[in-house]
């Protein structure tokens, strides 16, 4: 069993028809860091703010259920979502923005375990000390007393995560943690991740677009765009063997002897309004069947991809195998 598993997922702005996320379906494994990338607009973090039930006003919840350990926490037919506390957390991409500037990080981090966690006083500030520790943080008390300006970015983001670790969740959402972050603050970021996930085997969404971190924090990773699912495997065969143009055209623009093969079509806007394929308009390789919606397609046991092209491809290969 799934221990997050999202099924045909869907938002849209209020009195709009166009879905800014259409049908998006993704599922995450006990101690798994899922990566989830796409370029600036392409619906990481709509999607988790929808798993969240925290849309902004003026966008609502179309369509989808997600289950946390086969519970249902979200369900767009009924009261949407119904999360409970220790389901999922986030960590925010702005950790300085996150913090509340007035209050000291020590008193932000135990009001969590106070006012959610049923702790005491005493027993929270105690715990909240051993949190600020278990991220790294040199001094924890001092550290504690401080206000989010007196700290650097990188301690800011330590601190968000050990707020969100108060919440015990079985499912952490990081959205960009590194970012605005020097190499060296990233690499100790990425560590700490890594280590939470081997302690409480919770399972990570890793927002990012640096397919480079994906590469090397992510057992697997989920590709989207326009706010539909392209491409979704283990890292490893979906970087070597990726079956969506889109996927591939990600990965192309990462080297510069690639991206000189990139057409014009990249310069095109987003078109959320398209029926089929949202990258359509943009793909090198678009067909007539493109216009139609793609189901999701299988390449291999964990590895999904919603592209027509793709299948014409497999029943080509399929066709010379049975000639051979």
């Amino acid at each position: 069993m799934s221990l997050l598993d999202v099924r045909g997922l869907s938002v849209g702005i209020a009195g709009k028809e166009e879905l800014l996320l259409r049908d998006v379906t993704l599922s995450l494994q006990p101690g798994e860091i899922q990566g989830v990338v796409g370029e600036s607009g392409s619906g990481k973090t709509m999607a988790s703010l929808a798993l969240l039930g925290l849309l902004p006003p003026s966008v609502e919840l179309r369509g989808g259920t997600a289950a946390i350990g086969g519970r249902t926490v979200l369900d767009a037919s009924r009261r949407g979502v119904t999360r409970q506390v220790g389901d999922l957390t986030m960590v925010f991409q702005n950790p300085r923005g996150a913090l509340n500037p007035t209050m000291k990080v020590g008193h932000q981090v135990r009001r969590v375990l106070t006012k959610v966690r049923g702790k005491s006083k005493g027993e929270a500030t105690t715990e909240t000390v051993a949190l600020l520790r278990r991220v790294g943080i040199p001094g924890a008390e001092r550290v504690a007393g401080s206000y989010p300006h007196q700290l650097s970015g990188g301690m800011c983001q330590r601190v968000v995560i050990a707020m969100a670790l108060a919440y015990r969740p079985r499912v952490l959402i990081a959205d960009e943690p590194t970012t605005g972050l020097d190499v060296t603050v990233q690499a100790q970021i990425f560590d700490l991740l890594r280590e939470l996930v081997e302690e409480t085997n919770c399972g990570v969404l890793f927002i990012t677009h640096d397919l480079g971190a994906v590469a090397e924090m992510c057992d697997r990773v989920s590709v989207l765009y326009a706010g539909q699912l392209m491409e979704t495997g283990t890292t490893i065969e979906t970087f070597e063997q990726p079956r969506h143009p889109y996927t591939r055209f990600l990965l192309e623009s990462l080297s510069p002897q690639e991206s000189s093969r990139l057409t014009s079509t990249e310069e095109a806007g987003v078109d959320f309004s398209l029926p089929g394929c949202r990258f359509a308009h943009r793909c090198a390789h678009a067909f007539e069947r493109c216009s139609d919606f793609p189901q999701l397609f299988q390449a291999g046991p964990q590895h999904l991809y919603s592209c027509f092209l793709g299948e014409e491809e497999d029943d080509v290969a399929a066709q010379r195998s049975q000639l051979a």
